[in-house]
């Protein structure tokens, strides 16, 4: 009987995947018994459950038992965390009217989860039936075919080359947005049909409250979702959940916070990781073996704000809710704009790259490398 459980989530897991998704079925309403059988794929058994500062409960899950091993790539294989040099302390480039949030500063415990287990935050029926409005807003493969609503304004490269990832350290805002709608701030890799971003997101489609929150968002041939309501995405930290609600955040003229982005495809054994923070701190990966295009390496990658609308609603703010100013005070910034480069090197002032904005209402301006701890900063924004 075991056995032919196991068989016959393997086949639910393939029939999603000829669908382009493997958990998160969308385009039309989801039934009860697809809701729950959903459910009880997504939820995994809990070793604890511990709270955050702010009353939210995570789910301690072991390593082993996170959604990612339900990946048909990734059955039965046992993944042993083991980075290259690349994994390295960065020296931190300050900014002194800034602050850093601290991920690790979350927890009632003070720790975070065991180890050998990572945080996840249970997912009930209303999360899955946002989660799966959220993931079509939200999808698209490339700038050059945004869905309806979707405007972005970033900095991008403009020259096919090889890169092996990249970030910046991000403003940290709380843009005005209704219900349907959603603003993020993200540096994202793409080599078509495949994309990984990550970055921070205040959307009401996916989280119940109207914060800012990090999030990664990954496309692949046979799927597209956010954090891991698909499989895919091991994550590593027993400390830091994807879905970490970002608090404080800044205020114009008041006060600035940031948070470092970071992805870094390693050299030695081919998988992306994410990274955040000054020290550059894994908390997890996508494995090569997931990814077609991506499997070798990004031909692109962006910069900046993106937020979508439905028609007939007063479009969301991006970023501080207004036009940059070029007061770095005041304005929504990327600052140590870089990415990786074919030596997989870091280039913190990357060359060919220009600006795009898909509407008026919204800005981006590139003002290079601009020195002073900043190095090369980007500002975006408006309504």
């Amino acid at each position: 009987m075991a056995a032919r459980t196991k068989v016959s989530i393997i086949l639910f897991l393939w029939s999603f995947a000829a669908l382009g998704r493997y958990y998160v079925i969308s385009g039309y309403e989801l039934s009860d018994q697809e809701l729950e059988r959903q459910l009880e794929l997504l939820n995994k058994p809990a070793v604890t459950t511990i709270q955050t500062k702010y009353d939210e409960e995570y789910d301690c899950v072991d390593f082993y038992q996170q959604p990612a091993f339900d990946h048909p790539l990734l059955k039965e294989h046992k993944y042993e965390y083991k980075m290259s040099s690349y994994n390295h302390q960065l020296n931190r480039r300050t900014y002194d009217d800034a602050s850093y949030i601290n991920p690790f500063d979350i927890w009632k415990n003070g720790k975070g989860c065991p180890t050998n287990t990572v945080p996840i935050k249970r997912i009930t029926k209303e999360d899955l039936i946002r989660a799966n409005s959220a993931n079509e807003l939200a999808y698209t493969n490339s700038i050059n075919n945004l869905n309806p609503g979707v405007e972005v304004a970033v900095l991008r490269t403009t020259k096919n080359k090889k890169y092996y990832g990249g970030g910046m350290i991000g403003a940290i805002y709380h843009p005005a947005v209704q219900s349907s709608q959603y603003s993020s701030s993200r540096f994202k890799c793409e080599n078509y049909p495949d994309s990984i971003a990550v970055g921070w997101t205040v959307n009401p489609s996916l989280y119940p409250d109207n914060e800012p929150h990090l999030f990664i968002y990954t496309i692949t041939k046979d799927s597209h979702c956010y954090n891991t309501y698909c499989p895919g995405f091991l994550i590593m930290s027993p400390a830091i959940p994807l879905d970490l609600l970002l608090k404080p955040y800044s205020r114009p003229g008041i006060k600035m916070v940031e948070l470092k982005f970071h992805i870094r495809k390693d050299a030695i054994n081919g998988d992306w990781f994410l990274q955040l923070g000054p020290n550059n701190f894994t908390v997890g990966s996508w494995p090569q073996r997931i990814f077609t295009s991506l499997a070798d390496s990004a031909d692109y990658v962006e910069w900046g704000g993106e937020v979508y609308s439905p028609p007939n609603m007063t479009p969301p703010q991006m970023g501080a809710g207004y036009k940059p100013m070029q007061k770095l005070r005041f304005d929504c910034y990327g600052r140590l704009v870089n990415l990786i480069d074919e030596l997989h090197e870091d280039d913190y002032n990357p060359p060919s790259c220009k600006t795009y904005q898909s509407s008026k209402r919204y800005q981006i301006i590139d003002e290079g490398d601009v020195g002073s701890g900043l190095i090369r900063l980007i500002l975006f924004g408006g309504s």
